[in-house]
């Protein structure tokens, strides 16, 4: 068994240090071009997607739906029910990111007014994403209290892992710095405010630790966090894939007005093929 204090202190420093490595580094690539920058961006979404959909075992779609007896009963739905909580939570932080299509129509200067919320683009990529993370630290103390061996890099396979763990923290944490570099960063609003890269580490890496106080003690079936800290995807390449077009301009031409009607479109459009799939 290793120890509760250094489960806690490991899951700490490896979470938060690369994660503020990040979000202090990526705003200040300045010669790098926001449309570069963004595509980067979209890229590590798609893999953070990828790899978070397997932890969240994929919505369990691989219980049929005929028979239902295959289906899971209540467990199957829950994971629906978490995955849709985490499109409903990015819908309501963008309506208080973007509340109306004021931003789109230049009527709203990117130096104060209403352009200060634009800093719940960010939090919402952080707010949700971190909420994996509160899956990955139960999961991390859970394997610590129930290891045989007190050496933590023996626990956990090897130096591989040691390296692998804050390389994956420092570029989850870089979808986070990217879209607050397109939306934030570069603004005016940006060097008025040293609370947002602070806050945006607090919401992304915290969880992690919560989960690691907690999971040490208490066992927790943990795909939930991760069906719904997955869908922060969704939103981050919807922004960022907005920011790579060449004539993006904040308070000119961005943020688009999304609405919660276009969540709503999105979950739908992406129900319908995963209903599809459970007929497989």
């Amino acid at each position: 068994m290793i120890d509760y204090g250094t489960t806690i202190l490991a899951i700490l420093v490896g979470t938060l240090l690369p994660a503020y490595l990040a979000l202090y580094l990526i705003p200040r690539l300045k010669p790098v071009q926001t449309a570069l920058l963004a595509a980067a961006g979209v890229g590590l979404s798609f893999w953070f997607f990828f790899d978070t959909m397997g932890d969240a075992a994929q919505l369990d779609v691989n219980s049929a739906i005929y028979p239902f007896a295959a289906f899971g009963g209540v467990t199957h739905f829950a994971v629906i029910i978490a995955f849709l909580a985490g499109i409903a939570a990015l819908a309501i932080i963008d309506s208080y990111a973007v509340p109306n299509s004021k931003f789109e129509d230049g009527q709203i200067p990117t130096s104060g007014g209403r352009s200060k919320t634009l800093i719940f683009i960010p939090i919402a990529v952080a707010g949700v994403m971190g909420i994996h993370g509160l899956g990955e630290g139960w999961d991390f103390a859970s394997a610590a209290s129930a290891s045989s061996t007190a050496n933590l890099i023996q626990a956990f396979g090897g130096w591989n892992a040691v390296i692998s763990y804050p390389l994956h923290k420092f570029f989850e944490a870089s979808i986070i710095a990217a879209v607050y570099t397109c939306y934030v960063g570069r603004t005016e609003l940006a060097q008025r405010a040293r609370w947002h890269l602070p806050l945006l580490g607090l919401l992304f890496g915290l969880t992690s630790v919560i989960g690691s106080s907690l999971g040490y003690y208490i066992s927790l079936d943990t795909t939930y966090f991760y069906a719904f800290g997955v869908t922060a995807a969704f939103y981050a390449v919807i922004r960022l894939a907005e920011a790579m077009g060449n004539k993006f301009a904040i308070g000119v031409n961005a943020p688009t007005y999304l609405g919660r009607s276009k969540f709503l479109a999105l979950a739908v459009g992406f129900f319908l093929l995963y209903t599809a799939a459970l007929f497989h």
